[in-house]
């Protein structure tokens, strides 16, 4: 079965490079309009251009200004949106408690979890209005079992993620609205690939599937996510992992 996604808006933050990339090349591959938001706009604008059609805008998501303004001017041009994927996101690779200051906290948890609180807040309303639609926030494995190599701040964004896509959940369901989230694990996105760098065949050895992800295996999950496909799921995580927690 192939999913078809046309007429449908989808917003994907995060959009300029790594899964978010990924997950605007597969869903327009199905057919939908995407909307490409980054802080980086160039890179946004590059993933449109490779799929030849759509809208990149430049936003920084810890800002409810910049995501109110962001909401007026989608709204204005699409007319709204079917589906919200929250990929936008920071990641720090910190040992120990000490390790993490006061301000890169305050930094990491603006990007990853007001960002996506202040984004949905945004569209929510409008969803509402249109019937239904499908959001997808972004945890990690790292909030599943805490955090192995990343930081405290990285692991505590990521788990609060779960409890935000659970209550949000329960507020869109009689609205049509599904809300889950996904939880990757070790993907094979730039900075992951600086951090594994030499010690590959250790990480893949820990992995059940043996061997590391991509961000095309975390695209394919979203896609279903968005699609109707998954319309009787909502407030779950989908862990993917290739095995290394099986929750």
């Amino acid at each position: 079965m192939q999913i078809n996604l046309s007429g449908k808006t989808v917003l994907i933050t995060g959009a300029a490079g790594g899964i978010g990339r990924a997950c605007a090349q597969t869903l327009a591959e199905a057919g939908a309009f995407v909307v490409a938001v980054d802080l980086n706009q160039t890179g946004a604008q590059e993933t449109i251009d490779g799929i030849g059609s759509g809208l990149a805008l430049g936003c920084d998501l810890s800002k409810p200004d910049a995501v109110t303004a962001l909401a007026q001017r989608v709204i204005a041009e699409s007319g709204g949106v079917d589906s919200l994927v929250n990929c936008a996101g920071l990641i720090a690779y910190r040992k120990g408690i000490n390790a993490v200051s006061v301000d890169e906290w305050d930094l990491l948890l603006n990007v990853n979890l007001r960002g996506t609180f202040l984004v949905c807040q945004a569209f929510m309303d409008g969803m509402k209005a249109r019937g239904g639609g499908s959001i997808v926030t972004f945890s990690s494995l790292a909030a599943r079992v805490g955090g192995i190599e990343v930081g405290i701040h990285y692991a505590a964004s990521k788990a609060a993620l779960i409890g935000f896509t659970r209550t949000l959940a329960k507020e869109g369901g009689p609205h049509g609205i599904t809300v889950n989230a996904v939880a990757p694990g070790v993907i094979l996105t730039e900075p992951v690939k600086r951090q594994v760098a030499g010690h590959e065949e250790a990480y893949t050895a820990t992995i059940p599937l043996r061997r590391l992800g991509l961000p095309a295996d975390v695209a394919n999950v979203v896609l279903f996510l968005a699609s109707p496909l998954s319309s009787y799921i909502t407030g779950t995580v989908l862990d993917i992992n290739g095995g290394m927690y099986m929750g």
